[in-house]
């Protein structure tokens, strides 16, 4: 009775076994373990502040900044795993050995998917840079570039939150860093703005950093790479006059005769404050006569001018507006005055041509007359006849002498010429229809 006991319990057992053993070999042929590896997944530093201490930064050596990442699981788990589930970290308080350059530290990968236990790192550790952390205090430049705000407005100012930044990280790469730009785009806009700008880092060889460069670097007190930047906007006022004066005195038997500007309008932006004292002003832009010194001249003589020099605080020239105007002061003898001859007032000699056509390059000739002072007051451009000859002239571009014809007691200052431009009649008749 004691065998059957014996026999009985051991059947149970052996039972048990064969039971546990099938179940497994179905559940492995139903669901089987097998691997599968991940090539390139990228290594992210990990407590890097451990060398802190030390004033060091690390940093992954260039071309050995991934490794191979091998999974065992069940297919189930397997199928379902893409890169973006594995991770891999060199942790910094596990460096082998600081007597080495670069220093080795093992690497470790881990899976969003907790069932995964068994993972295999190739290789199981990296080169580690470890260089002297330095921190530079760079200014924030803003640009917006060829964007524009609306035709009325132009940019005053356009200022980063903060205007400065600490960066720190490794040596090598904080050194060579030659500006950081906030870019941001203000079509159209009409109103003071605060614009949210993505930090651009330029090298010294105004290369941008690559993203992986800018995570080696720490800017204090800014979030993911971004900033604000405060844009004011400055009305535009047109129609501003420009007037010159002058300083000096010309040579023995000589006047000025009229300080002019080229152009003599120009269009400001500024704040209101300014605009509303510059209205008050007259609206007028004054050249100094300290620029325009006319010290023993005897004829016509023409500087140049920065306007933007000339501006008042918070004031600018408007978009497309010239900074350089172009001054003339005009030099006559005494008892003499200019006139301004429409060309439309000029006889042609012949007075029809058969082949040509005569076009005047300007809408009005100067000419310089001299007289008694009663007799010039009454001298108007009808008294003065001009007129030119074109009988030996061809077709293009002409410099031609003018004839000036003057009632008694009235003298010719000097010699004139007038740009003219013979085309031929039939391509006169042409443009003219075309303009039409």
């Amino acid at each position: 009775m004691k065998r059957n006991l014996i026999n009985k319990t051991t059947l149970k057992i052996l039972s048990f076994v064969i039971a546990a053993f099938t179940w497994l070999i179905v559940t492995n042929m139903e669901d089987p373990v097998t691997e599968i590896t991940f090539y390139n997944i990228p290594v992210t530093i990990t407590n890097a502040s451990y060398l802190e201490s030390n004033s060091q930064i690390p940093s992954l050596t260039e071309g050995k900044d991934t490794v191979n990442v091998t999974i065992q699981a069940k297919s189930s788990v397997i199928k379902d795993l893409d890169e973006e589930d594995i991770t891999a970290q060199a942790d910094m308080t596990q460096i082998i050995s600081m007597d080495t350059t670069p220093v080795m530290v093992p690497v470790t990968a881990q899976c969003t998917d907790t069932s995964v236990e068994d993972i295999t790192v190739n290789p199981g550790n990296i080169p580690i840079d470890v260089e002297e952390k330095v921190t530079t205090e760079q200014t924030i430049y803003t640009t917006y570039g060829d964007t524009l705000p609306d035709k009325n407005y132009e940019v005053g100012s356009a200022k980063a939150e903060p205007e400065v930044v600490d960066i720190s990280g490794p040596a090598s790469l904080v050194n060579k860093i030659d500006r950081v730009v906030a870019r941001i785009d203000v079509s159209n806009m009409t109103e003071d703005t605060l614009v949210e700008s993505d930090l651009q880092i330029y090298d010294k060889n105004q290369e941008e950093l690559t993203d992986k460069q800018l995570a080696a670097l720490n800017l204090s007190g800014i979030e993911d790479n971004k900033v604000k930047v405060r844009v004011d906007l400055w009305k535009v006022q047109t129609n501003v006059k420009i007037e010159a004066e002058y300083s000096g005195e010309p040579e023995n038997g000589y006047e000025v005769n009229s300080v002019e500007s080229t152009p003599s309008t120009i269009s400001i932006a500024g704040t209101d404050e300014a605009l509303e004292a510059f209205s008050a002003d007259g609206n007028v832009l004054t050249i100094p006569g300290d620029l325009i010194d006319v010290s023993g001249e005897s004829e016509d003589f023409t500087t140049s001018v920065d306007l933007t020099e000339l501006l008042p605080t918070d004031i600018k020239l408007a978009r497309n507006i010239n900074s350089t105007a172009s001054v003339t002061a005009k030099i006559l003898p005494y008892n003499s005055r200019e006139f301004d001859i429409p060309v439309t007032m000029i006889t042609t000699v012949p007075e029809k041509m058969d082949e040509y056509d005569a076009v005047f390059e300007k809408e009005k000739v100067a000419v310089r007359i001299k007289g008694k002072e009663a007799d010039l007051d009454k001298l108007t451009a009808k008294d003065i006849k001009l007129s030119v000859n074109l009988q030996n002239y061809k077709e293009g571009e002409w410099d031609v002498p003018v004839q000036v014809t003057l009632p008694d007691g009235y003298e010719q200052v000097e010699d004139i010429t007038v740009s003219v431009r013979l085309v031929k009649a039939a391509e006169t008749s042409k443009q003219t229809e075309d303009g039409k």
